[in-house]
């Protein structure tokens, strides 16, 4: 009988040791206002802080992580300053985490330029990947509420800027995924999902000849919406809607002025594929397919000079094909389908 009290009494004090909250902290000449503070409530919370050779500063000298974490099971693990481990100084820094409620899990590494990472979730299993902050005037900030969301950012040199929210508070959303990967100039990316099983991915490139002054939007309201969006160069832009459920979007641009905008309403299963590749000059493409189902949208440019592609479609089942090759002068096509 003794034998059984004790290895009961053994299984509860084992329990109870691992529903301890852990926390591991290392700063090492993290000079400037250097501050880390975490704040756990719960059980089998698990905090990882790393500040190293975080030298560099500007005027309004921050140097900062604050994690807080409530709940049970959840994560986070930020590492800050010299993530390159090639001796490269930050300047401004500070990181910001946040989240409330079970098996949550938050990774950011941060260096270089002035900036900002501001993660929130709150919920349960929710994934935030903030793999690699690089320079300069970053910011980024994730916000992810309900379950099983998954967001995941790299991005690197200049101008920067990333914002996604994911689903809002409401037990039916959720599981929405943002995959975004930014090495860019002037950049900025707002991604806003609310709904569930959305799924978005973007790639802007900021490579010598590409990059300039790009911008990415994409708000996607209701389920199993996707979004795949990929621009290079020039004065860029693309904008993406989309509120109905089951809609898909492909966008691919690559040089001189773009702008692409494409807005799917409240219907449902529409399709849209735009591309304009290498030269397209001025460019803009434009497609609207507003309330109805099923609709098909495919617009492509290469080497237009004023060139322009202009598509609206109301009804259900329509179909469009516009492809304009090689041409110069002041292009432009434009559809129009109702029924």
């Amino acid at each position: 009988m003794k034998k059984v009290v004790l290895s009961a009494m053994a299984l509860a004090m084992g329990s109870f040791v691992m529903a301890q909250n852990s926390s591991e902290i290392n700063q090492a000449n993290a000079t400037g206002g250097a501050l880390v503070t975490v704040n756990q409530a719960g059980n089998g919370n698990k905090s990882n802080v790393e500040q190293i050779g975080v030298q560099s500063h500007t005027n309004g000298t921050v140097t900062t992580v604050k994690i807080k974490q409530q709940g049970q099971g959840n994560k986070s693990t930020v590492d800050q300053g010299d993530i390159w481990n090639n001796g490269s100084t930050s300047t401004g820094i500070t990181i910001d985490v946040n989240q409330k409620g079970k098996e949550n899990n938050s990774l950011v590494k941060q260096g270089g330029g002035l900036s900002k990472t501001d993660v929130d979730q709150i919920g349960n299993r929710n994934n935030s990947k903030v793999d690699v902050q690089g320079g300069y005037n970053n910011s980024i900030k994730v916000q992810q509420n309900d379950s099983d969301n998954r967001s995941t950012i790299w991005q690197s040199w200049s101008g920067n800027e990333i914002y996604v929210t994911q689903s809002g508070d409401n037990s039916n959303n959720g599981a929405n995924n943002s995959k975004i990967r930014q090495t860019s100039s002037s950049s900025i990316i707002d991604i806003d999902q609310v709904g569930r099983r959305n799924m978005s991915e973007v790639e802007q490139f900021g490579e010598p000849a590409f990059g300039e002054m790009l911008s990415t939007k994409v708000n996607q309201n209701g389920m199993d919406n996707k979004s795949v969006i990929s621009q290079q160069g020039n004065y860029n832009k693309i904008s993406i809607a989309q509120n109905g459920n089951d809609n898909f979007s492909s966008v691919d641009q690559d040089g001189i002025s773009n702008e692409i905008y494409t807005t799917q309403k409240n219907g449902n299963g529409n399709r849209s594929y735009t591309s304009q590749d290498v030269d397209t000059s001025t460019s803009l493409i434009k497609t609207l397919q507003q309330n109805g189902n099923g609709n098909i949208s495919r617009a492509h440019q290469i080497g237009t000079t004023d060139a322009s592609i202009l598509v609206t479609q109301n009804g259900n089942g329509n179909n469009s094909l516009v492809n304009q090759t090689m041409v110069n002068s002041n292009t432009t096509a434009i559809v129009m389908q109702s029924n």
